[in-house]
């Protein structure tokens, strides 16, 4: 069964001078569960021209192309959130982070699709990516930063986002992608690769995490280990 399971690119690739480590897709800090309103302490600015550099929770970044934009916002409108996404000016991987931002890097992207993944076919590409904006999302929705989770271990959390995205595509229809490639993928994100030191869980575990989050979908369940905060909802 091929199912699209896309939380983190193992350590030691390097982009440029960038290095990528293996915590590709985890949180960087606290956020909340609705993106703020002002630019205070780093929160998400207001709406700029287009392209034009500004600064979002804390990050230099510019406002989101597409198709990035429609996917976090198809994502907002099924959990019932209202998370902004920002092409970071940093050639890094997709991250969320403090104020409840979350962040994309079109160099990595296309270094992670192209160079590692191999694939260039729009139609595969973009459930990949709904996969890792449902990952990134997931975090948020999930609270993963809040102080009362502070105690959480991060491969708690890392699974979780993973079953979170597996739950996500399914409700939104995504198709499932070739099973050679997904193990490919996560043979490449699991701690297998990257060596247990990295607390994600293995490539297996990861696949787990996104199956059982499909299933859950499939069978009408509710997104299991999901922790409403602020109006969360169920899609």
């Amino acid at each position: 069964m091929a199912l699209a399971a896309f939380a983190m690119l193992a350590g030691g690739v390097v982009i440029g001078a960038n290095p990528i480590h293996a915590d590709d897709w985890q949180v960087i800090e606290r956020h909340t569960t609705n993106a703020p309103a002002d630019t205070s302490a780093g929160a998400a600015p207001a709406a700029k021209a287009a392209g034009a550099p500004l600064v979002a929770c804390g990050e230099a970044a510019r406002p989101a192309g597409e198709p990035y934009k429609t996917i976090v916002a198809q994502l907002n409108d099924m959990w019932g959130t209202n998370f902004p996404v920002y092409e970071s000016l940093r050639a890094g991987s997709p991250h969320a982070s403090s104020g409840g931002c979350i962040f994309y890097n079109q160099q990595f992207l296309d270094s992670l699709f192209q160079q590692w993944m191999r694939i260039d076919d729009p139609d595969t590409v973009r459930p990949m990516l709904y996969a890792i904006f449902a990952h990134e999302l997931g975090h948020l929705a999930h609270a993963d930063f809040d102080p009362g989770n502070a105690g959480v271990p991060v491969r708690n959390k890392e699974l979780a986002a993973d079953h979170f995205a597996g739950y996500s595509l399914e409700r939104m229809g995504i198709r499932r992608l070739d099973p050679v490639e997904v193990t490919r993928y996560y043979q490449l994100t699991g701690d297998d690769f990257v060596g247990a030191a990295s607390g994600h869980g293995n490539g297996g575990e990861r696949t787990s995490a996104f199956q059982d989050g499909w299933h859950r979908a499939e069978l009408g369940l509710t997104e299991q280990g999901t922790r409403p905060a602020g109006g969360l909802g169920q899609p």
